[in-house]
């Protein structure tokens, strides 16, 4: 997965910050939009540049949308001055034809829009240096389907195209709604980490923070995913677990190649947890989310530590040591790490 953060003409002061954050994290993409109708053109060419600049300073390389309206924002020779100010592809969103999109390919690589566009819209750009990109949805209730992406995929790879979709941020949201801007409607609450774990899972090849702010903590969490493919999963630790314990949750295992449907059980954890103080007493309630270890009931089995997918029945043979939140519905095809506080 390749990692973007965006950036936006009303939002310039945030961009430094945004764009080396992103960098820390892995990211190796930016975007900017530009031909939102409530942008003004007086300083459009200024900001724009600076946003770029602020961009490529970190190592992103940047996607620029665009569409008619970008002319006003920008005045004569709209795809020249992108490539000049160093714009590494313009996202096409609306209201070109053919010909004209096959104009500007000529001066930027292009992404096409994957909401809206289906294969025969496509077909005859195939020849292009192309990516396609989703749209985002500022407004509560409109997002998509993750199904949708994940179809996506598939008219993508009949053409050998990658796929971007955006996640919802978490600190400062887009105005004038300030509901995320996240592609599936599904996302716009989750936690970023979350959100790009299903859009990878659907076949998404790059994730977009839509929003101009992530958190310092989800940084380091998509970090993490990007850099190390390690799933860090936050939680909270049930009451009287020994530290020790907590301890040796956070170091990285992995789920089963043979994995469970209801579980996720961590592939080496019984060697590492078997030998340490665990709960005297199990049978608590497991409902999904729960982290979990077999006791020494358990025979050979104790030790190991799953996460519940499910809400799973009492069983005096397991003890919860905590939980995690329950978006999770995926398995994560990475090492998982559990930081329970």
């Amino acid at each position: 997965m390749r990692l973007g953060a965006s950036a936006y003409l009303a939002h310039t002061e945030l961009a430094g910050a945004t764009f080396s954050a992103a960098e820390s994290a892995g990211a190796t993409l930016a975007f900017t939009s530009l031909h939102i109708p409530e942008d003004s053109p007086a300083g459009a060419r200024a900001a724009a540049t600076a946003i770029v600049s602020a961009a490529t300073a970190s190592g992103l390389a940047v996607v620029a949308d665009v569409s008619p309206n970008t002319a006003r924002l920008l005045g004569d020779s709209p795809w020249e001055f992108l490539r000049s100010i160093g714009v590494a592809r313009v996202r096409i969103d609306f209201g070109f034809s053919v010909a004209e999109i096959r104009a500007i390919a000529a001066v930027l690589p292009i992404a096409l829009n994957a909401s809206t566009l289906r294969a025969p819209d496509l077909a005859p750009l195939a020849d292009l240096d192309v990516e396609l990109i989703h749209n985002f949805y500022p407004r509560e209730w409109t997002g998509l389907a993750l199904a949708s992406v994940a179809s996506s995929v598939s008219v993508a790879q009949q053409f050998g195209w990658r796929v971007g979709a955006f996640i919802a941020g978490d600190s400062v949201r887009r105005g004038p709604l300030g509901e995320g801007l996240p592609t599936v409607e599904q996302h716009r609450t989750m936690p970023p980490l979350f959100q790009a774990l299903e859009l990878v899972d659907a076949g998404v090849d790059d994730v977009y923070v839509g929003d101009p702010a992530l958190t310092d903590h989800s940084w380091e969490r998509l970090g993490s995913f990007v850099r190390s493919d390690v799933v860090v999963l936050d939680g909270v630790a049930a009451p009287g677990v020994h530290p020790a314990v907590i301890e040796a949750l956070a170091v990285p295992d992995r789920n089963r190649p043979d994995a469970a449907e209801a579980m996720i059980r961590l592939e080496h954890s019984r060697e590492r947890f078997a030998g340490l103080p665990l709960p005297e007493v199990g049978g608590q309630p497991r409902p999904a989310g729960s982290v979990t270890v077999q006791l020494a009931s358990a025979g050979r089995y104790c030790g190991e530590v799953a996460i519940t997918l499910w809400d799973l029945p009492c069983d005096d043979r397991v003890a919860v040591l905590g939980a995690v939140p329950t978006p999770l519905l995926s398995t994560p095809d990475g090492a998982i790490s559990l930081v329970l506080v």
